[in-house]
């Protein structure tokens, strides 16, 4: 299993956490992460190519 989870960056507060199975790819889970209003996004290398 896998935790996938959206912090805010300047309070860090968390605002998303989705569990998936541990073969789920992490970008198949950025969406759901992202919440519209981000002006930066800072991720791991497995996050690559989100737009």
């Amino acid at each position: 299993m896998k935790a996938h989870i959206g912090v805010d960056a300047e309070s860090g507060l968390v605002h998303t956490v989705i569990g998936t199975a541990a073969n789920f790819h992490d970008i198949s889970a950025a969406k759901a992460l992202l919440h519209g209003q981000e002006s930066n996004v800072y991720a791991d290398a497995r996050y690559q190519g989100i737009e």
